[in-house]
């Protein structure tokens, strides 16, 4: 009995230390190793976070935000703190997710003040740039060789004439004879058409007298009246208008209500493979006919005024990796002579049997037919 005490004093001997080591070394003495004491808490905030999603143009409820501990230091002054009174019963501006610090940017108490996020579009044009679309064909558009992202220069070509610095009219003038009070001719009568009556030579002009000009005639050496056989002829320039400019989209932009549309998928059969059931051809998709360009607002102008005044646009495809800036020389009939000493054929006393009045275009075997307009 006496060994049985001893043990039970032993037992309780050791339960002591161990109890008294233990409290030692929570307190950090005796000799152990401490525990790291942790670090303060970081200074935060309470912040109007979103509890639910809310949909663009929704009244926010009052269980749709609540207020969540946010590290001061990275606090904006756009965020809501401390109230969402603030954000409850206004309109949501946007679509806003769940868990999403709200800020005063996001919503608005006029419902007519929603607006969307925007477009995707507008996020690639760089800050001092604009967007503007302009025509496309297969010609002008480099065969629809382009993509979304290619850089491209634009080519302009017009047709330009002579006109009256005062009237702003096709040159010539139409011409007509001024006669003074007592009907006496002041200016020159020309005669194109006349007769000889018993009182002389009377000019019988159709009205009004033709445009022409005085001119004197080589072989006779005799003041003569040229007169023009047909209206004045345009005459052709080309230039490059816009340089490196780049495609930010080719073709049409699908709509919002075309972007929302789910996607229809086929749905498989017992086996594994999808429905066969016959279906409606789908029509061929169209050609683009339209490309939008990235461009600066001073080039955005001048394309607009191009595109209003009937001007033929042509695009022309960069390389990736070229971003030099080059000058171009307007390109009309006297720099083409000139410049590739095109040579003016001299006028022969014998010509081809058959008249040649335009350039004939040889027709290839496997062209496809082209109906007359």
């Amino acid at each position: 009995m006496r060994r049985g005490r001893i043990l039970i004093l032993f037992a309780l001997i050791v339960l002591f230390g161990v109890a008294a080591v233990y409290l030692v070394m929570r307190r950090g003495g005796g000799g152990g190793t401490a525990e790291e004491t942790p670090l303060a808490p970081q200074d935060t905030t309470l912040i109007v976070f979103s509890n639910q999603d809310i949909a663009r143009g929704s009244v926010i409820p009052e269980d749709g935000v609540g207020l969540q501990p946010y590290p001061r230091d990275m606090v904006v002054e756009t965020m809501i703190e401390n109230d969402i009174s603030r954000a409850v019963g206004h309109h949501a501006r946007q679509d806003i997710p769940r868990g999403v610090p709200l800020t005063t940017g996001m919503i608005t108490d006029r419902a007519g003040d929603v607006v969307g996020t925007g477009s995707d579009a507008a996020f690639a044009i760089p800050p001092g740039y604009t967007a503007i679309s302009m025509p496309l064909s297969r010609l002008s558009g480099v065969a629809f060789a382009m993509r979304d992202g290619d850089q491209v220069d634009v080519l302009l070509s017009m047709l330009m004439v002579d006109l009256d610095p005062v009237f702003q009219t096709i040159l010539p003038n139409q011409a007509m004879s001024l006669a003074s009070p007592d009907f006496g001719l002041i200016t020159a009568l020309i005669c194109t058409e006349y007769k000889i009556t018993s009182s002389g030579t009377e000019c019988i002009n159709p009205e009004p007298p033709p445009v022409g000009r005085p001119v004197t005639e080589e072989e006779s050496d005799q003041l003569i009246f040229n007169v023009p056989t047909e209206p004045q002829r345009p005459r052709l320039v080309s230039q490059r208008i816009v340089q490196n400019a780049t495609i930010l989209h080719v073709g049409t932009f699908p709509t919002a209500e075309q972007e929302a549309a789910p996607v229809v998928q086929a749905v498989p059969e017992a086996g594994g493979e999808a429905a066969t059931a016959a279906q409606p051809t789908q029509a061929a998709p169209l050609a683009p006919d339209i490309v939008t360009l990235i461009v600066t607002p001073q080039d955005a102008l001048t394309l607009q005024w191009a595109i209003g005044s009937g001007a033929t646009l042509t695009l022309t495809l960069r390389s990736p990796d070229d971003t030099t800036a080059t000058e171009t020389v307007s390109v009309t009939l006297q720099y083409l002579m000139q410049t590739y000493n095109v040579t003016l054929p001299v006028r022969l006393p014998y010509g081809a049997a058959t008249p040649l009045t335009e350039i004939i275009v040889p027709v290839l075997p496997n062209d496809a037919p082209v109906s007359a307009p």
